[in-house]
């Protein structure tokens, strides 16, 4: 329990424009714990070495110094990286005496999102933020694609946004404060406590807990700031129909295979006649440019057949494409078929492409792209990628764009084949972001698709 409580104001030096703190501490935390506090509300990764000091020099041991104690001469400096030299000037109140059980650290206010880490200081920063303003500076394209590869996507977009609620909570993890509000076994920070976990809230089996609690501490805290800022933690709510026609296609498929199984050719393909059937019943005959109207189809049958089959609702058994158990339970029941969808997703994929996979529902969930090769998000991929610790198979140093397609392209199988609630029955050729994507991403990050492998192990 707090004996004391100290009003701190914290200005980042030299920052243009101007990044400020209000924070209320407990004055006996020590130096140790304020650093913790102030490396989450500026938004550091920890990533370089700090110190403290005051008037009279550096003040140590940290884990020993209370923060009342060492206010009691004056202002404090609080440096981080020797490289970019960031000096954060810290003034306090008086002390003042606690009432009840407070926060160890409150954030009382402030101004704008920490600096990236690695920009060059406070100079670099402004010179960087200048340039990312000016989309027809020369630099502009160059500098856009470094803070992409070093934010990565979860980092806050806008340079003077600071999100104070975000911050909060992950301070008041950061200290144990209401402990008991969550759930004792969850590492991911972002699952309640049994008593206090509604209908709607994340469960600890969920895909979206069990990606962040195997990130590293650092990113796994931007990360939740990510989740929070864009509603991912939002209760998933996805209409029966809407439901219905985006697996509409896999639904026609089951039923196309039938419960006798469909025969397959020579070289293990689907009969022209399924092709046909799929023109004329799932309305996929919406040519594009210079298409007769059988082609969409045509392209669109193989890549439904290879998503069905490593999702495990059909397989190939002398012959023949026959359903599987999962698939004789979701033919002829949308609700079956939706929950095998998005349960299975993960399904047959390295522990590598789990994660890749989970970072491509995390970007359609947040703003999903028109089709595979229309976005960048590819790069978001990467990044995930390389936070777990993988690297590519030829041991590069970083993952470029054929490289992730082909890493995701068993998720895009299935992205491509959900129908479009715009069709009769489900059209996969969009030529538009599909809001329904995000639902369905949504609904597979709330759902039990653990990653079922640890997440750090090398690509290989």
């Amino acid at each position: 329990m707090a004996s004391s409580l100290i009003t701190l104001h914290v200005e980042l030096e030299e920052a243009e424009p101007p990044i400020t703190r209000d924070l209320q501490v407990d004055g006996e935390l020590s130096l140790a714990q304020l650093h913790t506090a102030l490396q989450i509300v500026f938004d550091w990764r920890e990533e370089q070495p700090h110190l403290f000091g005051n008037g009279h020099g550096r003040l140590e041991p940290e884990d020993q110094m209370p923060v009342a104690a060492a206010l009691a001469d004056g202002p404090l400096w609080y440096d981080y990286d020797p490289h970019d030299r960031w000096g954060h000037r810290l003034t306090g109140s008086a002390p003042t005496a606690a009432l009840g059980s407070p926060r160890p650290v409150s954030v009382l206010g402030g101004t704008g999102r920490g600096p990236i880490e690695g920009s060059g200081g406070p100079r670099g920063y402004a010179e960087k933020l200048a340039v990312l303003a000016d989309p027809e500076h020369p630099d502009h394209a160059v500098v856009a694609d470094w803070v992409r590869a070093v934010t990565g996507p979860w980092f806050t977009p806008d340079p003077d946004l600071f999100d104070a609620g975000a911050a909060q909570a992950e301070l008041d993890l950061a200290f144990g404060f209401r402990a008991d509000e969550r759930d004792p076994h969850d590492l991911s920070g972002l699952v309640l406590a049994d008593d206090l976990r509604g209908p709607g809230d994340l469960a600890p089996e969920a895909l979206l807990a069990d990606f962040a609690a195997n990130l590293p501490a650092g990113a796994r805290s931007e990360f939740r700031r990510y989740v929070y800022r864009t509603g991912l933690l939002e209760p998933v709510q996805v209409s029966a129909q809407v439901r219905a026609q985006l697996t509409a296609p896999f639904g026609w498929f089951l039923e196309a295979v039938g419960t006798d199984g469909l025969p397959l050719t020579a070289n293990g393909r689907l009969p022209s006649a399924v092709v046909d059937d799929a023109v004329a019943v799932l309305d996929w005959d919406r040519p594009r440019p210079q298409q007769t109207p059988r082609e969409p189809a045509a392209a669109a049958i193989p890549t439904l057949h290879r998503a069905a089959t490593r999702l495990g609702l059909v397989r190939p058994l002398h012959g023949r494409l026959v359903r599987t158990g999962h698939g004789e339970r979701a033919a002829g029941s949308p609700t079956q078929l939706w929950a095998a969808l998005t349960t299975r997703i993960l399904t047959g994929l390295t522990p590598g492409a789990q994660v890749a996979a989970t970072a491509l529902l995390l970007t359609c969930a947040d703003r999903p792209p028109i089709h595979r090769y229309d976005d960048q998000s590819w790069r978001d991929i990467a990044f995930a990628l390389g936070v777990c610790g993988w690297r590519p198979r030829d041991r590069s140093a970083d993952f470029d764009r054929d490289t992730v397609h082909g890493i995701v392209a068993p998720i895009h199988d299935v992205l491509d084949s959900l129908g479009s609630p715009g069709g009769t029955a489900g059209c996969p050729l969009r030529s538009e972001p599909d809001p329904h994507l995000s639902d369905f991403a949504r609904a597979v990050l709330h759902g039990p698709a653990a990653i079922r492998s640890a997440l750090t192990t090398r690509h290989r």
